[in-house]
C-alpha cells in the first residue's frame, strides 16, 4: 500500500547548508552596567595589562574577511552577531565602519545580516535610525517591569537602568 506521507527531504548537511555562525565581542568584557547576575563582569581581570578592548580597524577588516572566507561555497546569507560586554560602547561610527567593510568585502550574491545584543542604555534616535536603515536585528536585554528589572540591572553607580532601557524600547 503506497504511503501518503510526503517524501523525506534530501539530506542536508547543517554545517554547509546554512553556513558558519560566530558571535563577536568587539569590546570584550567592557560594559556600562553592573548587573548582579552577570557572568561576564569580572572577565577583564583575566587579562591584566590590557588597556584597550576595542577591536581595531585592521582587526575588524581581517575578522570580516576571514568570516566570509570561512563560509561554505554557495552560502547565500551571512549573519554577523555582535555582543559584549556592551557593543554600543564602541560608538555609532564603529558600526558604520562595520557596514562599509561588510559591503566592500562581501562576496557576490551574499546577503549580509547583522544582529546586535544590547542593554539599550546608550540607544537614542541616531542609533535607532541607523539600525532601521541597515536592518539590524536587535536584542534588547530587559528583565520585565521596572521593579524587577532594576532589582538586578543597575549602572556602575548603582542607579536603576529601566528608564533608559524603556526609552530605547520606544525608539
Amino acid at each position: 500500500m503506497p504511503s501518503s506521507a510526503p517524501p523525506a527531504p534530501a539530506h542536508r548537511d547543517p554545517f554547509t547548508a546554512q553556513g558558519l555562525h560566530v558571535m563577536v565581542k568587539p569590546i570584550g568584557p567592557i560594559c556600562n552596567l553592573d548587573c548582579e547576575y552577570c557572568y561576564y563582569l569580572h572577565k577583564e581581570e583575566l587579562y591584566l595589562g590590557n588597556k584597550s578592548w576595542k577591536m581595531s580597524p585592521p582587526t575588524l577588516r581581517e575578522y570580516i574577511q576571514q568570516y566570509y572566507d570561512a563560509q561554505p561555497a554557495g552560502v547565500q546569507e551571512v549573519t554577523f552577531a555582535w555582543q559584549g560586554g556592551e557593543p554600543t560602547l564602541l560608538g555609532l561610527e564603529f558600526f558604520r565602519h562595520v557596514v562599509e567593510l561588510q559591503q566592500e568585502l562581501r562576496p557576490p550574491h551574499v546577503r549580509v545580516v547583522n544582529a546586535l545584543q544590547t542593554n539599550g542604555v546608550l540607544l537614542n534616535t541616531d542609533w535607532a535610525q541607523f539600525f532601521r536603515e541597515q536592518q539590524f536585528l536587535i536584542g534588547l536585554s530587559i528583565d520585565g517591569p521596572a521593579e524587577l528589572h532594576d532589582r538586578y540591572r543597575y549602572d556602575k553607580q548603582g542607579r536603576p537602568t529601566f528608564p533608559a532601557v524603556h526609552r530605547a524600547l520606544k525608539q
